[in-house]
This record gives structure tokens, sequence and C-alpha cells, in this order.
């Protein structure tokens, strides 16, 4: 039988260290001993940055990535799930006989808890999560334990799309959130904050009929028009075919006496239809 000599580079304080194999076993013997799926237990004996090194038998190491640990790895490192020595279970997952390696997993040998996600959180469920990162477009919510879900700012607040998250939500919060959409084949979750919040659009709508009269504040000239700050926060719009001429003077701030024209709370829209500049 063929001896061979199988080499696993890897660094130390940027010093290339050489773990050396000798096997009597070639490729093809190892690939029918490790078949892909099967389970074994193996030694950690490297950790690295974005995983680590296991080591299967004598002298046959697999690496373990760190996407391959756990269902959910946010924010973790390796260190957070193994150590040196450590015994563990892991899956191979594949065995490359032409550059003669080993990929292997843990999360692999338990259930993938997104297997059935569509059924136990159907859209418009309303749960209770943990925000476990804010990022400049939403933040990160766990609902289970390898289950997490986004909230994209946009579904943060009815009424301000840009805001910034850190300034709604913060790491450790629990907060309610509406599942939105679920894909379980790329293990995603889209969340709604605001949709556990109620919806002035929705209340302004209840309140208001078309050609009540109103007060808003002014707040910016557009070139189809001007914007006004109604209650709840909300803003109207005034077309430029329903202002008078005599607004040049207007500034920021200012009260108006408008006309509601139309409501549509589903696109999110009140037109509606300057009466006079409060004195």
């Amino acid at each position: 039988m063929q001896k061979i000599l199988v080499f696993v580079r890897f660094s130390i304080n940027k010093k290339i260290v050489v773990y050396q194999m000798n096997k009597t076993k070639t490729w093809q013997e190892i690939a029918s001993n490790y078949k892909e799926g099967t389970i074994h237990t193996g030694r950690v004996i490297k950790m690295f940055s974005y995983g680590c090194y296991v080591e299967l038998e004598e002298g046959l190491v697999g690496l373990l990535h760190l996407k391959d640990m756990a269902w959910l790895t946010t924010n973790l490192k390796p260190i957070d799930f193994v150590s040196c020595e450590d015994k563990i279970e892991v899956m191979v997952l594949e065995v490359n006989e032409e550059k003669e390696s080993i990929c292997l997993g843990v999360k692999q040998c338990t259930q993938n808890p997104w297997v059935g996600i569509a059924e136990r959180y159907p859209e418009g469920k309303r749960v209770k999560g943990q925000v476990t990162k804010v990022i400049d477009y939403g933040c990160m919510v766990l609902i289970e334990e390898g289950i997490e879900g986004i909230v994209h700012v946009s579904e943060m607040d009815w009424t301000n799309k840009n805001m910034q998250p850190g300034h709604l939500v913060s790491v450790g919060d629990t907060i309610e959130v509406m599942v939105l959409d679920v894909h379980e084949a790329k293990h995603r979750m889209s969340l709604g904050l605001k949709q556990c919040l109620p919806n002035p659009w929705r209340q302004f709508e209840q309140e208001y009929q078309i050609n009540d009269s109103l007060t808003g504040k002014f707040e910016a000239f557009y070139p189809f028009g001007l914007f006004v700050k109604l209650e709840w926060d909300l803003s109207g719009i005034v077309y430029s075919s329903d202002m008078p001429n005599n607004l040049e003077d207007l500034k920021k701030g200012d009260e108006l006496k408008l006309s509601v024209l139309s409501i549509d709370a589903e696109r999110e829209r009140i037109g509606l239809k300057v009466i006079s500049t409060e004195s």
C-alpha cells in the first residue's frame, strides 16, 4: 500500500507551522471511510478567526468553518463555540480528493431550525424577540434559538422612513415585531416593527372625510407643490394646482388652513388644498 505524507499549513503569530500527517491511507480510502453526511468524533487542534482544525484520527485533519459551527453565528467567534483539545461531534460535509481536504460541520449534526419555519411563523404573526445587532439599514432580531430576522429601517416607523435605527432600538431590547416574509431555503425572515404600532395613516382616514377642514404647518416647497406637517407626525401634499399665488413668503412652521382632497392610507398619501394662511 502506498504511504503518503500530507501537510496542513497554518500560521501562529505570522509564522508558518506545518502539521504533518503520516498516513498509510490513500485519499480514495479516506473518502470511503469518511463519506459525506456521516458523523464522527474529532479533537480541536487549532483555532482561527474563521474556524478551527479538527483531527479526526491521527494525522487526519479537517476544517470546521465558523458558519458551520451553529445555525446562528451573528456577532460570534469560533472561540464562543469550541476550544483547543475539545472533543466534538462533526459531520463530513465534503471530501475533496483532488485538493486533499475535508470540510466539517457541527450544526449539521442537529436539526435545522429553519425547517418548517413558515408553518411556525406565518406571515402576519406577531412575536417578541431580542435585538442582537443594530445596523445602518435596520436591526437583527433573535426570534428563537438559531432563528434571526431583519427589521428594515423602512419597517421601523410609519412616518420616518430614513430614521437612524439606533435612535429607536438598542442591542438587548425586547421588542414585538410582525412576520412579513419568510424564505426557508435562504434562511431569511423579514420582520416589521411599525406593524405592531398604531398606524397614523389609518387614524387620519378614520378621523377625517373629504372636504373636511384642518390646519397644518408648512414644511417645504417642491417643484410639484408643497408639503405640510399634520397631526400624528404625518405629511400631506398640496399640489401646485391647488395652491393660491400668495405663498412665496411662507417660512417653515407657518400655519396653513387646509381642506382634505384625498386620503390613501394604503399608499400613505394625503392630498390637501390651501384655503388660507393663519394670521
